[in-house]
């Protein structure tokens, strides 16, 4: 395998999912234009040998090399990532609230993500919005999209991230206010009292008022 793009290495389930590994492998066999012919021996090469030991196993008494690309493909597959079950995974999604520091953008992603296994095709982007506007933890933010009509997911997203940016730079002009009053009142209590004449306090707090 010496002199080819991107070297990419056998499969590790701890820290990459069978579908990603696939996709990579697709995407390494079109750097290196392998033709159809040498697709088998080159992923048995590749995937490492406990991959390959489990592979072994799931076609005994079959060889590995006597499948087609497909068929090991769709063993493995079978083995790693098992069909979920629609109902469950529609489950986790509609559970599935904006969670507090979480971004919109980081919350829209994690619903994509979710959606994958629910088989909600034509609905989709439809789904994905009203799982927007009912997740959202910035209550503002989910009265305007309710009076929203014709609601995308795309105006909605746009909408949740404006509110979103919106509301951190108030809370944060609100600190920035809140520090200018604190520093001006620790300067006016070092002036001396003109009630008592005294250091360390305001007049207002003095206790010969």
């Amino acid at each position: 395998m010496a002199g080819v793009t991107g070297p990419i290495g056998p499969f590790d389930e701890s820290t990459e999912q069978w579908s990603s590994y696939t996709e990579r492998f697709g995407y390494f066999v079109a750097a290196n234009d392998i033709q159809d012919a040498k697709l088998v021996p080159i992923f048995l090469s590749v995937i490492g040998p406990k991959t390959f030991t489990l592979l072994r196993s799931l076609l005994q008494p079959a060889k590995p090399g006597s499948k087609s690309f497909t068929e090991i493909v769709d063993t493995l597959t079978k083995h790693f990532s098992p069909k979920p079950l629609v109902i469950a995974e529609r489950f986790k999604f509609h559970k599935r609230n904006q969670e507090e520091g979480e971004s919109v953008t980081m919350f829209v992603a994690s619903l994509r993500k979710l959606a994958e296994h629910c088989e909600f095709k034509d609905v989709l982007n439809d789904t994905l919005r009203d799982r927007l506007v009912c997740g959202l933890r910035n209550e503002a933010a989910q009265k305007k999209l309710l009076t929203e009509s014709d609601l995308t997911l795309e105006k909605a997203i746009n909408i949740s991230v404006t509110m979103e940016m919106a509301s951190k730079e108030a809370h944060a002009l609100h600190a920035t206010d809140r520090v200018h009053k604190l520093d001006n009142g620790k300067a006016n209590a070092q002036g001396p009292c003109f009630r008592c004449g005294k250091l360390g306090h305001l007049a207002s707090d003095c206790w010969c008022k």
